[in-house]
């Protein structure tokens, strides 16, 4: 291979002093004479000079203009090699594709068997790329590409226009096999899937959009007291409102935790009884009204009845605060513009509207799309809601299915999940979901944002269990930069020291060489947050940190094979 590399350079070299004399003789005004390249114009060249090759051209100006050619090309490379290194060159000690083999392909088809029922017994060719897992993107500089398993939870930590959209959610979106549902706070992710997925799957693409975000008429409403049979699944609607007013404060509030213990009881008397959202928001502003108790104790829930009483019959001040704190994290009860979307077209009066059946969905091949806008008095509640449901009914489903998963697997690609998706209990569901066949991707701005939902050590506790995190570029987060090249981990770099010793008359100065090794980091936090546009680093539990290439999705095909 050296010598091989000799030959062609200096077949290269020979090329350069012919293009070389051929210029020089050009501009001695004797013409171009370009003679036919081979080996009969070295030996000619060698053997008789330049003259015998270009009369009349002076040797001098063929030697210089070879050296500006070579220095053209010797530049040239430079630049190549250094562009090169930059956007397709992983940062040096970076995982290559042996270090990562269970999420390459061959790895990646075997785990979907085994995981798959489905996939068992169809033959490799069979089997399409994107039933084999998710696509993370090219391993870094010359693939292949690499996929998440349908046991894998993932976690993605990218800056705004990191490219998290078009690189990230769509193709997911677009290319899961399964159902699929989606939250977002624009259009863009419905818009470039809603058509591909009812072209791929032949099968319904539902839109939960209470505050018009995607301008589209409505088509569904869904009923959240439908699934609310019990206290405990009371007390879970119920928190999914509280937690918009809770923040990061600490849970043990007590004006919220009151709060959500009467919200909860007016959510269940209202499910028990079959009456509507908007009759629990009235029973927030009127706190002496026993309705909601009578209710409770008609279908044997005593100790529900006596709770609202016994908040009802406090102290004014306290049974006043506590109200007011129910009715502010219940705000969007008192929208018809979205209660239109939760309440029997009957009561709503909206025409051709749909009732969501959860629990058919997640057994099916459809997909759904929720929006909301962000802040108070939004959808963003009902759409954790939602999520939280869709979720639950997977896991429902999984248990009831052989070998207790879902096949093909719920994607939940949870765009925005700090703004319009915060499900309290977000980080203890990731330590099962995968093992049933519900795979989500929780997608973040910034380790911050995230803390800001769940708290320090829940935020902790969701990176913790997350088997596959993506961090991508236009990381600002300083502590977070730290951490994450810590987790990349460290090499040794050889260091030369250089001593010079003191001679004589007789003798020169000698000179000492000593090599040490000394540890480094292989991504330093400046050189993370520098990270191009287009990349992300992958770390996988148990593997070595890799860097991969995104893939826009309207630069691959949507059913692609990998390599």
């Amino acid at each position: 291979m050296a010598l091989l590399g000799v030959v062609w350079g200096v077949v290269g070299l020979a090329w350069l002093v012919r293009l070389a004399g051929t210029s020089a003789s050009w501009l001695a005004g004797n013409g171009w004479i370009s003679p036919p390249f081979g080996v009969d114009f070295v030996r000619l060249l060698v053997g008789d000079g330049v003259q015998a090759v270009w009369p009349g051209t002076p040797t001098w100006t063929v030697v210089i203009v070879s050296l500006l050619l070579i220095a053209v090309v010797t530049a040239a490379g430079i630049a190549l090699t250094v562009l090169g290194r930059r956007v397709l060159v992983p940062a040096q000690g970076l995982a290559q594709a042996h270090e990562v083999s269970p999420l390459t392909p061959a790895a990646a088809k075997e785990r979907a068997r085994r995981l798959r029922q489905s996939l068992a017994d169809q033959a490799d060719r069979d089997v399409a790329a994107d039933d084999v897992g998710l696509a993370l993107g090219v391993l870094m500089p010359r693939g292949p590409r690499l996929r998440a398993s349908w046991e894998d939870v993932l976690l993605a930590v990218m800056a705004p226009r990191a490219g998290k959209t078009t690189t990230l959610t769509v193709p997911i979106v677009r290319n899961a096999p399964g159902p699929v549902l989606a939250t977002s706070i624009k259009p863009d992710l419905w818009e470039a899937t809603a058509e591909e997925r009812t072209a791929s799957t032949g099968e319904r693409v539902w839109v939960f959009d209470p505050q018009g975000v995607t301008g589209r008429e409505q088509a569904m409403w869904w009923n959240p007291l439908r699934a609310v049979t019990t206290v405990e699944e009371a007390t879970r609607l119920a928190g999914h409102f509280i937690t918009e007013i809770r923040g990061d404060r600490d849970g043990r509030d007590f004006w919220s935790s009151a709060a959500h213990d009467l919200l909860a009881n007016l959510l269940l008397a209202a499910a028990l009884s079959e009456r509507s959202l908007p009759e629990v928001y009235e029973w927030l502003t009127e706190p002496a009204v026993p309705t909601a108790a009578n209710l409770l104790r008609g279908h044997g829930h005593h100790a529900a009845a006596a709770a609202i009483v016994g908040r009802q019959n406090g102290a004014v001040e306290t049974r006043d605060g506590v109200y007011e704190t129910a009715r502010t994290a219940a705000s969007a009860l008192r929208d018809p513009v979205i209660m239109r979307w939760l309440v029997p077209p009957r009561i709503s009066g909206a025409t051709g509207c749909e009732e969501l059946d959860t629990a058919a969905f997640v057994s099916s091949r459809q997909t759904l799309h929720l929006l909301s806008k962000n802040g108070a008095g939004t959808a963003a509640p009902l759409v954790a809601a939602l999520v939280d449901r869709l979720m639950h009914d997977g896991i429902r489903a999984a248990e009831r299915s052989p070998g207790a998963r879902l096949d093909p697997p719920l994607v939940v690609v949870l765009d925005e999940a700090a703004n319009i998706c915060k499900i309290s209990d977000l980080p203890d569901l990731y330590s099962h979901l995968g093992s049933r066949g519900v795979v989500p991707l929780t997608v973040l701005q910034s380790y911050r944002q995230g803390v800001r939902v769940w708290g320090e050590a829940g935020m902790d506790s969701l990176w913790s269990a997350a088997t596959v995190k993506l961090v991508g570029a236009g990381i600002d987060d300083a502590k977070f930069a730290e951490d994450v090249s810590r987790l990349v981990g460290e090499h040794d770099v050889a260091v030369r020291s250089y001593a010079d010793g003191s001679g004589d008359g007789s003798r020169r100065a000698s000179r000492s060489v000593t090599t040490s090794l000394r540890r480094q980091r292989l991504l330093p936090p400046e050189d993370l947050r520098a990270m191009p546009k287009g990349t992300a680093l992958v770390l996988a539990t148990g593997l070595r940190v890799a860097q991969v290439r995104l893939e826009p999705y309207y630069e691959t095909p949507a059913r692609r094979g990998d390599n």
